[in-house]
């Protein structure tokens, strides 16, 4: 009787190497085709080198690790297998027996384990795989519209597009050791719940459910962003969505949409859309939870069709309201008149004609440039919207200072009251926004509307 220490079902095994080499090789054509596809343009500048710099110094070696990790994953079970199987067929039977030659329940245990193994990790891998390739898909596409001239693509997309693909490659490798889909830079549906009514009355109002602010100048309407933030802290909480109603007694009311930025930043897509993924899908112009949710919470908080709507976002939340706004079905169908993003980077968009735009940035913060000025392939930058660039509240590198939604809501009230140029712009855009701001005689109430991420 031979007694085998290490158990392996070596069918299952050779399968699996098999599987796991066709893998690399699908990661390594991956990365070629890609590799060809930027260099086969004519696209020089800094921009240009750049994005090159960068797909040859982080992304490109990103998938060339993925592919060597699975081929050497591949060559050690292959080996397992094949010293089992001659050390089986050296011996009386290939693995301990017990009486009449059948393998012992701790064997058949072994091996079962094994194939388990195997099939949830490979599973999970191949699940990061196919999440790799749809995001491949995406940027080829953006590409090939760039070679063929349908479409000039702005780098800020191309570029997020490649992080993504990168990204997702890297997490296949995570899904592989550790045997769950971890998700890295997935998506889902867009989720809203049923809508809660805001207190109108501060005594009422509760840690994470704030009072509702009467919107009556951009400060307080920049503070509806800040309650949705308060409302979205909540434990158990996916997200919120404040919206407003501001009635003046013209018979119309109003609506402002405040959308809350980033909110995870985590790579894994969980059930916050507002998270690391959807900020690359985002500025790559795909589809998104995190833009769906917010749309899905105007119908269920019953914005009445044509109503005067105006987008109010941080972050990534002004993101989201640029890419609502660029699309003209629902610009025609919510009315949406006007849109205010800070800390945004949408210069990359083409909001629908007819929606007033304001965007706020702070000198030192550098999220609002992370779109590049808008600049496209082909080296041309779009006429970009009213912009107020205000002083940083440091003047040091300090990003989470600078890119803090109440910092923002602080540095547009001081320059509003100080006066000059950059306070004659914001007073400017104040005064096209009567219907949102509430008036003598005039009232506001809001709904907070939960958002998730669904699979």
């Amino acid at each position: 009787m031979s007694v085998v220490t290490h158990g392996m079902d070596t069918a299952a095994g050779l399968a699996a190497s098999g599987q796991l080499e066709n893998g690399a090789q699908e990661i390594k054509e991956l990365a070629t085709r890609l590799d060809a596809l930027l260099y086969a343009f004519d696209w020089t500048g800094s921009d240009a080198d750049r994005t090159r710099d960068s797909w040859q110094g982080v992304e490109r070696p990103s998938l060339d690790q993925a592919a060597q990790h699975l081929t050497g994953l591949a060559l050690q079970i292959r080996q397992e297998a094949e010293a089992q199987d001659a050390t089986s067929d050296s011996g009386s039977g290939g693995g301990t027996t017990v009486a009449g030659g059948a393998p012992s329940t701790l064997e058949q245990t072994k091996q079962g384990g094994l194939g388990a193994w195997l099939g949830q990790h490979l599973g999970a891998f191949f699940s990061g795989i196919g999440r790799t390739l749809d995001h491949a898909g995406g940027l080829v596409g953006k590409i090939g519209d760039v070679l063929t001239g349908k479409e000039d693509w702005s780098v800020a997309e191309i570029a997020a597009s490649a992080l993504a693909t990168a990204g997702a490659g890297v997490g296949s490798v995570v899904n592989l050791v550790t045997g769950e889909d971890e998700r890295w830079f997935g998506e889902g549906r867009g989720l809203a719940g049923t809508p809660v009514d805001a207190p109108t009355d501060p005594t009422a109002a509760g840690p994470f459910q704030p009072a509702v602010t009467r919107p009556t100048d951009l400060p307080s309407l920049m503070q509806g962003v800040a309650d949705g933030y308060n409302v979205g802290m909540a434990p158990g909480s996916d997200g919120d969505v404040r919206i407003t109603k501001v009635d003046n007694g013209t018979g119309t009311p109003a609506y402002i949409v405040a959308i809350p930025g980033t909110e995870s930043w985590s790579p894994s897509a969980g059930g916050q859309p507002r998270d690391l993924s959807a900020n690359l899908g985002l500025v790559a112009g795909n589809p998104t939870a995190a833009a769906e949710s917010v749309r899905l919470a105007m119908d269920n908080a019953g914005i009445p069709a044509g109503s005067p709507v105006m987008f109010v976002g941080h972050s990534q939340g002004g993101i989201i309201a640029g890419q609502l706004a660029s699309d003209p079905a629902i610009v025609e169908r919510y009315g949406v008149t006007h849109v205010l993003t800070y800390g945004a980077p949408i210069d990359h968009m083409q909001v629908a004609p007819g929606v007033q735009v304001l965007q706020i940035q702070h000198g030192n913060d550098w999220v609002p440039r992370l779109d590049l000025g808008g600049v496209t392939t082909s080296g041309q930058f779009p006429t970009p919207a009213s912009t107020v660039t205000l002083d940083s509240p440091s003047h040091v590198f300090d990003p989470a200072t600078n890119h803090s939604y109440q910092e923002y809501i602080s540095s547009v009230r001081e320059q509003m009251a100080a006066g000059g140029a950059d306070a004659a712009t914001l007073q400017q855009y104040q005064s096209t926004l009567a219907p949102f701001l509430v008036g003598p005689g005039g009232s506001a109430t809001a709904v907070d509307v939960p958002v998730s991420r669904g699979d």
